[in-house]
Parts: structure tokens; C-alpha cells; sequence
């Protein structure tokens, strides 16, 4: 409980640069989704309140996804870019042309999902900008919120069970989601295939 404690002592004494490392860190996850994106959220919550957390996670990760967007559709005709064009990431585009925003939506406010192939997808199929980061910025906020509500309260969560089952059932849910929209990329595939 100590560690705990120095940390939220450590957040108070250097509170813009604990604000500027909450942030950076969700945009390089943006660009490297090998970092817990959920962790670095809660952790933001639990640090710096619900809101705030909400808003420094919200932004450095809205920010971080429409700068690789934004690269990736500069650059995405250039030849070092055709490394990262391999089969899933051209199902991917395939697949959300034909779905839309609503598939953005889903793929930006479900954790389960790799947000990080999608966004490469979307810069790759020159998708327009303006539908682009309304998705990102609403999806995001969702998924933030959530994460943030309980990164919050984590004791909360920890001590009451009915908070413990609310978490399960939405984590859960969101898996099945991201289940449910990877088994339709697969499907789509599988159709795409037969019909050439």
C-alpha cells in the first residue's frame, strides 16, 4: 500500500509531467499495440480522477490514432509501406469498406479488438479523414469511459461484488463483440474467396 501511496505522491508533487506521461503514453500505443492500452487508461483514472484520466487518455489516443491514420495514408503508396500490407490487413480493409462506420465505431469502443490494424487498414484504403476520426472520437470516448469509470473506483470494485459482475458482464460483452465482429471479418473473407 505504500508503493500506492509514493505513486499518488510522486502524481501530486510532478503533476504536469505525470499528465504528459499519461498522455504520451497512450499515443505511442497508438503506434506500438504491444503497450496495455486498458492498463495505461485505468491507471490514468486512478491517478488522476475519473474525468481527467478520461480526457489525458482520450486525447493522447485519439491523437496517437489519427497521426498513424494521417501517415499511413500519406505515405501508404511508398514501398516500405507494402511490408505491412499482408492478408490480414487487406481483409481488414475489405471488410470495413464494405461495413462502414458503424464497424469503426465498434472496432475503436471494443478493447478486444486490434485497433492498431484497422487504423493502418483505414490509412491504407484511403479512407476519407472526416469519417475516419468521427469514429475514432466516438468510439474511443466510449471505450475510455468505461475503463476510466472503473479505473476510478478500483477498491470499489475490488470490494463490492455487485461492481465485480457489472465488470465481468461488461467485459464479457465487449469480448463477445469483438468475437462476434472478427468471426464476421473471417466469414467475409470466406466469401470473398468463393465469389473470385
Amino acid at each position: 500500500m505504500d508503493f500506492i501511496q509514493n505513486i499518488y505522491n510522486i502524481v501530486n508533487d510532478y503533476w504536469l509531467l505525470s499528465i504528459m506521461v499519461g498522455l504520451t503514453s497512450v499515443f505511442i500505443e497508438s503506434f506500438l499495440p504491444i503497450l496495455p492500452l486498458v492498463a495505461i487508461v485505468t491507471a490514468n483514472a486512478a491517478l488522476f480522477g475519473m474525468y481527467p484520466g478520461l480526457i489525458i487518455s482520450w486525447i493522447g489516443s485519439t491523437s496517437g490514432t489519427i497521426c498513424l491514420f494521417l501517415l499511413v495514408k500519406k505515405i501508404g503508396n511508398k514501398k516500405f509501406i507494402k511490408i505491412l500490407k499482408n492478408e490480414k490487413v487487406e481483409k481488414a480493409i475489405d471488410w470495413v469498406e464494405e461495413k462502414g462506420f458503424k464497424l469503426l465505431f465498434l472496432a475503436y469502443a471494443c478493447p478486444f479488438l486490434p485497433a492498431c490494424v484497422v487504423t493502418i487498414s483505414q490509412g491504407l484504403a484511403k479512407r476519407h479523414t472526416t469519417d475516419f476520426i468521427s469514429a475514432v472520437v466516438a468510439g474511443k470516448l466510449v471505450m475510455f469511459f468505461i475503463v476510466s469509470y472503473i479505473g476510478n473506483d478500483i477498491m470499489g470494485f475490488i470490494t463490492s461484488p455487485l461492481k465485480v459482475v457489472t465488470l465481468l458482464l461488461i467485459t464479457f460483452l465487449a469480448w463477445k463483440i469483438g468475437k462476434k465482429l472478427n468471426k464476421d471479418l473471417d466469414n467475409f473473407e470466406k466469401k470473398r474467396m468463393h465469389e473470385e
